[in-house]
C-alpha cells in the first residue's frame, strides 16, 4: 500500500480539454516600448545595435509585431538625460528633423525588419506648448489642442513619407500624472479629464487634413490603471468616441480577474464596438502563479517572475479578450548591480534594480566600456507570444480547469497552443481539436531551458493529443491543420 501511494504521488496532474471551433478574438499585436533605452544604446557599437535590433524585431528573436516609439518633448526640467528624448519641435510648423537620432535609429530598424504595428506615443507635448514651458511637472493648456495635434500629425507624415509606416498615435501617455516635482525623473504632462477630448479632436483633425485619418488611428487615453480609466472615461470619451481607434490602458493596479472583467463589461456596454488594448506594465516581484504581484522595486530575472508576467498576458488575452498587448520598456539599465564587478549578478535577484525590461545593459557603459547585453527569462517567455501570436491570428478558447494558463492560437494552416504550468509539479493536458490536426514540434522555456525545441505532442488515437507540461514552464505546441 505504501508503494502504491508513493507511485500515485508522482503521477502528473492530467487535464482533459478541448479547443473551441469559434474564435474569441482576432489578435492585433504583441510588443513593447522603445523608451528610453535608445538614448544609451545608440552610442553602442553598430554590431551591438544591429544584434539588439535582431533580438527585438526579427522572428529569430522576439518577433514582436508592435513597437512603441517615444516622441520626445525635449526633456526640459528632466534630470535624467536618458529619459529626456529630443524633440523635433522648434516653433509652429518649424521642425528639426535631425533631432532624436537615437529613437529614429531603432524605429527605422523595426520598420526594416517588418514590424507591422508602429505607434508614436508622447509623455508630453513639446515644452513650449505646456503650462509651464517644461516637459514635466506641467499640464496641457486649453486651446492648444490644434497646435499639439499639428505637431504630432506632421511628425507622423514626415516618417510615413520616408517609408516608415506609423499606424497609431497616442498623444497622452498616463495623462493622470505630470511626474513632478521638478527636476523630474521623466517627461510627463497632466491632461485633466475634461481636457482630453480637445487633445483627441486636435490630433484627429490634423490627421484628417493630411489625409491620414483612415490610416493612422488615435489611441487614448493610456490611464495608469483600470480604475482610473473607468472613473474618468465619462468626462471626455463620449465627445470623441468616433475619433478614437481603441481604448488603451495600463494595468499598474495589477487588477484581479473580477476587476478586469468588470472594466471590460462596463466599457463594452457604454462604448460598444471599441476594443480595449493593454499597452504598458512592468515592475513587480511575485511568483509564477501570480501570488505577490504588485508595483514593486526589485530586479528578478528568474523563470518564476517571467511566468508571473506571462500570467498577466494570459489575463489580458483570455479574461479580458483583448487583442493587443505591450510590455513596458523592452530594454533597461536597471540591473541593480555591476556586471563588471560580479558577472553572475545579472542572473540573480536583488532589491536595488527594477524588473522593467526583457533585455538589460550596464548603465555605466560609458565609463567602463561594457557593451554586453543581458537577456532575462522574461525575453524567452515573451518570445512565445511574439513568435506565435501574430496579427490576424485568432484565439480559440480552451475549455478546462487550466484554461486561464493556456490558449490556442489559430491561423489558416496551424494551431499554436501556448500552455503555462506555474506549479512545481509536472502536469499533462489531453487536448482535442474541432478539426483534424497533426503534431509538429514544441518549444519550451523553463528554469534550465531558453526557448528550446522539444518533442511535439503525442496521440494514441489520432483524436486526443497529450501535451506534457513540465513544472514551472511555458511551452508552445505546434499542430498542422491536417491529418497525419
Amino acid at each position: 500500500m505504501l508503494t502504491f501511494a508513493l507511485a500515485l504521488s508522482v503521477l502528473p496532474l492530467i487535464h482533459s480539454a478541448s479547443v473551441s471551433s469559434s474564435a474569441a478574438q482576432t489578435f492585433l499585436g504583441v510588443g513593447g516600448s522603445g523608451a528610453w533605452w535608445p538614448m544609451d544604446l545608440y552610442h553602442f557599437p553598430e554590431a551591438t545595435r544591429q544584434n539588439l535590433s535582431d533580438l527585438l524585431f526579427s522572428q529569430d528573436g522576439l518577433g514582436i509585431s508592435s513597437y512603441r516609439w517615444n516622441v520626445g518633448s525635449g526633456g526640459v526640467n528632466v534630470s535624467n538625460p536618458v529619459r529626456a528624448p529630443e524633440t523635433f519641435y522648434v516653433s509652429p510648423g518649424v521642425y528639426n528633423w535631425s533631432a532624436d537620432a537615437q529613437g529614429v535609429y531603432f524605429l527605422t530598424e523595426a520598420s526594416k525588419r517588418g514590424v507591422p504595428g508602429l505607434t508614436m506615443f508622447a509623455n508630453s507635448a513639446p515644452a513650449p506648448l505646456t503650462s509651464g514651458g517644461t516637459s514635466c511637472n506641467s499640464h496641457f493648456v486649453n486651446g492648444t489642442g490644434a497646435a499639439y495635434g499639428t505637431f504630432l500629425a506632421d511628425v507622423a507624415l514626415h516618417f510615413i513619407q520616408r517609408g516608415i509606416g506609423i499606424n497609431h498615435i497616442s498623444p497622452m501617455n498616463e495623462p493622470d500624472n505630470n511626474f513632478g516635482p521638478s527636476p523630474c525623473g521623466q517627461e510627463g504632462m497632466q491632461v485633466f479629464p475634461n481636457q482630453r477630448a480637445e487633445v483627441v479632436e486636435g490630433l484627429y483633425d490634423a490627421l484628417s487634413s493630411r489625409g491620414l485619418a483612415s490610416s493612422v488611428g488615435v489611441l487614448a487615453d493610456e490611464s495608469s490603471s483600470l480604475s482610473l480609466a473607468t472613473s474618468e472615461y465619462g468626462s471626455w470619451l463620449p465627445q470623441v468616441i468616433d475619433k478614437v481607434a481603441a481604448l488603451v490602458h495600463h494595468t499598474y493596479d495589477f487588477p484581479s480577474d473580477p476587476s478586469y472583467r468588470s472594466y471590460i463589461s462596463t466599457t463594452s456596454t457604454l462604448y460598444p464596438g471599441k476594443a480595449t488594448w493593454m499597452s504598458e506594465i512592468c515592475c513587480s516581484l511575485g511568483q509564477a502563479d501570480g501570488t505577490g504581484r504588485g508595483w514593486s522595486e526589485g530586479y528578478d530575472p528568474t523563470i518564476n517572475n517571467a511566468l508571473m508576467f506571462s500570467g498577466l498576458m494570459f489575463q489580458s488575452f483570455i479574461v479580458a479578450q483583448e487583442p493587443h498587448y505591450d510590455f513596458w520598456t523592452l530594454v533597461s539599465n536597471q540591473l541593480g548591480c555591476s556586471p563588471t564587478e560580479d558577472p553572475s549578478c545579472v542572473f540573480e535577484s536583488n532589491s536595488d534594480g527594477w524588473t522593467d525590461g526583457v533585455i538589460y545593459y550596464d548603465g555605466s557603459y560609458a565609463s567602463n566600456g561594457n557593451h554586453d547585453l543581458y537577456i532575462s527569462k522574461h525575453f524567452w517567455t515573451l518570445k512565445h507570444f511574439g513568435n506565435f501570436v501574430k496579427p490576424g491570428s485568432e484565439r480559440r478558447p480552451i475549455d478546462n480547469d487550466a484554461s486561464l494558463n493556456s490558449m490556442a492560437v489559430s491561423t489558416a494552416s496551424t494551431y499554436y497552443v501556448l500552455a503555462m504550468n506555474p506549479t512545481t509539479a509536472g502536469s499533462t493536458m489531453n487536448l482535442t481539436f474541432p478539426d483534424a490536426v497533426c503534431a509538429r514540434t514544441a518549444w519550451r522555456t523553463s528554469a534550465s531551458e531558453d526557448f528550446v525545441e522539444v518533442d511535439g505532442a503525442e496521440t494514441q488515437n489520432g483524436e486526443e493529443w497529450i501535451l506534457l507540461l513540465t513544472a514551472i514552464s511555458l511551452t508552445t505546441y505546434i499542430f498542422d491543420k491536417s491529418a497525419c
